[in-house]
């Protein structure tokens, strides 16, 4: 590892990037645990000073890729991952992908623990919070998402090498290649992507990779707390990435008759308590905000993944199923199935024992 560190940062005036055979030595020295923290950490710093080449970032990616479960492919499946930070204001994305699995569109969520350094809620504590249990077989969750079109990934689970740096990363408190990673792992092999970005200048190395790591249409947003997730309260610019190219497009809320103050920070006992009003189909002056936001984002993604035929129908689509309590109905079940599920794996695991025995 030291003389990969050397290449990238020793010297500046010899600064260099490593090709993608030497990016893959590296990456997977630090896979299988060969290097130290200290020397991860120095090398992840080298890398972020001089900035990651699109070789580098798919050297990472595919040997991390490697190391990740292996789970059966769902081509028409939503992969939408967000901020590794967390959420400090209200999850959009999880009662949208709600409605979106409701209708049969398969959604795979995915992220870890949050890390600094602006330090929030992540998805995955909210989601284990409402009772979803995210400790699976990986042939237990498959059936899950089959009956249930809804499924949530931990990283640290699905690619236990990403999960061994969790200590470094906290420590260096910046972003990392590793949080490129983590955002393109696709695993499921999904076809579509939504995926939340902290800095615009982020959509710019995900624009080359996100085509080469399997999606036939992504769009990287720079959105609520870095999220995936389009505020109503301004407009948003979003990158849309295709075998074809890429385009800018702006988004602009009140063009469809929406508008909203912001969203304001909530702790994660009360991102909890919004999300179950929300899915409830409460639709009072107290969650009028946040539904907005839910029916817009709803509306936007069946649209851009040709599941409706305008917006408009859309934003229809997404408050009938509101009121309907599809929502809440989905989630009862993901509940439900994911702990008849978990105890069916333990009672595996223990018969499995015994035979052994």
């Amino acid at each position: 590892m030291k003389r990969w560190i050397q290449a990238m940062g020793s010297d500046p005036t010899r600064m260099r990037n490593l090709t993608y055979d030497e990016a893959v030595e590296a990456a997977g020295e630090m896979a299988k645990g060969d290097s130290t923290d200290a020397q991860c950490a120095a090398f992840l710093m080298a890398l972020c000073m001089k900035g990651e080449a699109d070789d580098e970032l798919m050297a990472f990616i595919d040997v991390y890729r490697g190391y990740s479960l292996n789970y059966h492919t769902q081509p028409n499946s939503l992969n939408s991952i967000g901020p590794t930070e967390g959420r400090k204001r209200f999850p959009v994305t999880l009662p949208v992908s709600l409605l979106l699995a409701s209708v049969g569109f398969t959604q795979v969520m995915q992220g870890g623990d949050a890390l600094p350094a602006r330090q929030g809620t992540a998805l995955k504590e909210i989601v284990e919070s409402l009772g979803v249990s995210l400790h699976l077989s990986v042939k237990a969750w498959q059936s899950m998402l089959f009956h249930l079109h809804i499924g949530f990934l931990p990283t640290e689970q699905l690619c236990p090498p990403i999960g061994r740096l969790k200590q470094v990363r906290e420590q260096l408190g910046i972003r990392t290649v590793i949080d490129t990673i983590e955002k393109v792992l696709n695993p499921v092999l999904s076809t579509n992507l939504i995926i939340g970005v902290q800095q615009r200048k982020a959509m710019e190395s995900l624009i080359p990779i996100s085509m080469r790591s399997g999606f036939q249409q992504a769009y990287i947003i720079s959105g609520i707390d870095g999220s995936e997730d389009l505020p109503l309260y301004e407009n948003s610019m979003i990158r849309i990435v295709t075998p074809w190219g890429d385009e800018s497009r702006s988004v602009e809320p009140q063009k469809f008759g929406f508008t909203s103050t912001p969203l304001p920070n909530l702790a994660k006992e009360d991102q909890i308590t919004m999300v179950k009003r929300i899915i409830a189909g409460e639709d009072g002056t107290e969650v009028k905000r946040e539904r907005d936001h839910v029916i817009f984002n709803t509306g936007l993604r069946l649209k851009w993944f040709d599941k409706v035929d305008s917006y408009e129908e859309g934003f229809q689509l997404a408050e009938a199923l509101l009121q309907r309590k599809e929502a809440q109905k989905i989630m009862q079940r993901w509940i439900d199935q994911s702990q008849y599920l978990k105890l069916q794996d333990l009672a595996d695991s223990d018969d499995s024992s015994s035979k052994i025995g």
